[in-house]
């Protein structure tokens, strides 16, 4: 018996003890945890701050992000809330019915909990109508996009608390879906079109575990998009198709990425995806034309697999028209360092695209940038056009929203005060991001 007692303590003071030797001595290969998150930087002790407790408080959270074993804890740790409790630990991770995942902005916008209000939405169209028709005069091809939305599409997996809840009278969808109808602007509509084809599709359009349109919603979106540009421009792009599918035992990159970030132990059960197998024509006696899209994360899966390089000549992205990427480039640029004017001149197709969780801040602040562009440069007057916010604030307002919606501790902190001034969090988020631009720029700095 004692000897039992000696072999249970020797295990417990190992199980305790292990975490600092795999820091100290690592023994086992660690697979690092998904997802944003920055490990601090080891404190240096000072009389100072190791006197007022700096110290001690910054070296404690040093420890905890760099102690052995971390990522295999955090798993564990993540696996029990979602196996036994049903939660998601992730930030902003919804499970919904059948174990369906969910992004929480898209809920927000298909409840329509983020409408940006009937003047802020007035005044987006009259910017995108007045810079739609210049750049139609200019010969160039302007496109608005609304790419597929999760909470759309599967609405019936959504959570009942959620759906219970009272929705707002409008959501941003409808709104700027009916407002560019009967302006008459160019708009693709891929979120109604993947609703109305759901239960006729042959393959998934969206996966289960993951937030974006599946490879073979992209194929079909994209021929669809071709197929525009063709029309609208009177010319033969390259042609694009796919023989037959891929439908392999485990999924491609992006379909799991939600559940990426939960850092899970075990994989979540879910359906087989379908992987077009693409193919492009000879490029000779086609056109290529040049493409400035202006999209969130839903381009990723055009750009990033060199599908857009194919198709178009010159190929640039702006990511959320704050961070621009161009093959041609060895680096991401600002786009506040970039010359609009120069950028649209080059282009001949520009494409402005939003899933439904980012309308609120469709489109992103470019047609003011624009806008503005036109009148510094003389090509407009500005007796003929609307009046526009300043657009170098408001895209550096945009890349402030964008930092502090992805921080953990900024989120909770604007969900707190949204909550406590009955207003939505994107409405708080933009006021907050607006109140420290003011003081940064009060301050000169």
């Amino acid at each position: 018996m004692k000897q039992l007692k000696n072999i249970l303590f020797g295990l417990l003071m190992l199980m305790t003890g292990l975490p600092l030797i795999q820091r100290t001595v690592p023994v086992f290969s660690e697979e690092p945890l998904k997802g944003a998150y920055e490990i601090p930087v080891k404190p240096e002790a000072t009389v100072k701050t190791i006197l007022n407790g700096e110290y001690q408080e910054a070296y404690n959270d040093f420890a905890e992000h760099t102690i052995g074993l971390r990522p295999l804890l955090v798993r564990l740790n993540n696996q029990i809330a979602f196996s036994v409790f049903d939660t998601a630990l992730a930030s902003g991770v919804i499970i919904g019915k059948q174990r369906y995942l969910y992004e929480i902005n898209y809920i927000k916008a298909f409840k329509g909990w983020d409408y940006i209000g009937d003047e802020a939405l007035r005044q987006q169209v009259e910017k995108a109508v007045f810079v739609y028709k210049k750049l139609r005069e200019a010969g160039k091809t302007l496109i608005f996009v609304m790419a597929p939305g999760k909470a759309s599409f599967f609405p019936e997996y959504i959570p009942d608390h959620y759906l219970k809840k009272q929705s707002g009278k409008k959501t941003n969808y409808e709104s700027l879906r009916k407002a560019y109808k009967e302006n008459q602007l160019p708009l693709i509509d891929f979120n109604r079109w993947f609703v109305d084809m759901k239960d006729t599709v042959s393959f998934p359009l969206y996966p289960q575990c993951g937030i974006h349109w599946s490879a073979y919603g992209v194929a079909l979106s994209l021929d669809s998009l071709i197929r525009y540009i063709e029309k609208d421009r009177n010319i033969d792009m390259v042609d694009f198709g796919w023989n037959g599918f891929d439908q392999p035992d485990t999924l491609r990159s992006p379909d799991y990425d939600i559940a990426e970030g939960m850092n899970l132990l075990f994989s979540i059960p879910h359906y087989p995806m379908a992987y077009p197998r693409i193919w492009f024509g000879s490029e000779e006696g086609k056109t290529k034309p040049n493409a400035l899209v202006v999209a969130d994360s839903y381009y990723w899966n055009i750009f990033g697999t060199g599908l857009s390089a194919r198709i178009f000549n010159d190929n640039s992205f702006w990511y959320y028209n704050t961070e621009a990427h161009n093959p041609a480039w060895d680096s991401p640029k600002k786009t506040t360092d970039i010359d609009i004017s120069e950028a649209a001149g080059k282009a001949d197709v520009i494409i402005i695209m939003a899933t439904e969780a980012n309308l609120y801040r469709f489109p992103y602040g470019f047609t003011e940038r624009l806008y503005e562009a036109m009148i510094s440069n003389g090509y407009v007057k500005a007796s003929e056009a609307p009046v526009v916010v300043n657009a170098e604030k408001e895209a550096e307002i945009a890349e402030m929203m964008k930092a502090m919606d992805s921080s953990p501790d900024w989120k909770k902190m604007i969900e707190k005060k949204a909550a406590d001034k009955g207003i939505s969090y994107e409405e708080m988020l933009k006021l907050d991001a607006t109140w420290v631009w003011n003081e940064k720029h009060k301050q000169g700095k």
